[in-house]
């Protein structure tokens, strides 16, 4: 499996917390049978970041530690960045990185709110070559309430990755049942662990790799946890479908 969305990377974000913990997570990985991973530190336009070169740096520190205990987890780079009307001046200067030096950038969303101007950064975005996914829209409360405001933004070009352990309720019933909605219309091409800690948050995935299994046919679950990420990697085109938009059931007393 390729993990598009990991915070593996130590002492720059909520994640790992030093380079042990990172290799216990890359143990956790490798058990779960993931062997690529991207590490998204958050970066929050205005906040006290750890800088693109920073990450760099620790990156290669993990690298080699992966290599002294024979490791085969390969870690890209990347970030998990908040949108802001300054993401394209952000990328320009370098502030933050795309998944893997790709067209392709993991993009989170305030949890309560969709900024008025997303439609209009998603736009910015492709016009100047990149490719927005969205990271984890499940866990949105607009979109919770409404999924179409996801798929409108799908059919504007945007992706979407969505995190494993909102399929078994970790973040609540609400979000679970948000998943699979989103997965049954066509609005999710990635999966991932979105792991923070080695206990908590955790890459452990199997369970949530099963669940998915009952709820797509077999070439989606390739195309979520393999072909889509590889892809990506490759800084080719994704595999889509199109978007299927989502009429709330009725209920007659």
């Amino acid at each position: 499996m390729v993990d598009i969305h990991s915070h593996i990377l130590s002492s720059v974000d909520d994640g790992s917390k030093d380079m042990q913990m990172s290799l216990e997570m890359a143990r956790i990985y490798l058990e779960n049978k993931v062997d690529k991973v991207i590490a998204t530190p958050h970066f929050i336009d205005g906040a006290e970041n750890s800088s693109l070169e920073r990450n760099k740096i620790i990156l290669a520190e993990l690298r080699n530690k992966l290599e002294e205990e024979k490791m085969n987890l390969e870690v890209f780079l990347g970030n998990e960045v908040m949108i802001s009307p300054d993401i394209i001046m952000n990328l320009e200067k370098e502030y933050m990185a795309t998944l893997n030096n790709s067209r392709y950038i993991l993009m989170e969303f305030p949890m309560y709110d969709i900024p008025l101007y997303t439609h209009n950064i998603i736009y910015e975005l492709q016009i100047k070559g990149y490719r927005p996914i969205i990271a984890h829209p499940e866990r949105y409360t607009s979109i919770a309430e409404n999924p179409n405001l996801l798929f409108e933004l799908v059919e504007k070009g945007a992706l979407a990755q969505l995190n494993l352990p909102s399929l078994e309720g970790r973040y609540g019933k609400k979000i679970a049942k948000t998943a699979r909605i989103l997965i049954k219309h066509n609005l999710i091409h990635f999966v991932s662990s979105d792991a923070h800690r080695n206990n908590t948050r955790s890459p452990h995935t199997e369970n949530s790799l099963n669940l998915l299994k009952k709820i797509v046919s077999e070439e989606d679950f390739h195309l979520m946890t393999q072909v889509n990420g590889l892809a990506l990697l490759q800084d080719k085109e994704i595999s889509t479908k199109p978007p299927i938009q989502y009429k709330k059931p009725w209920y007659f007393i």
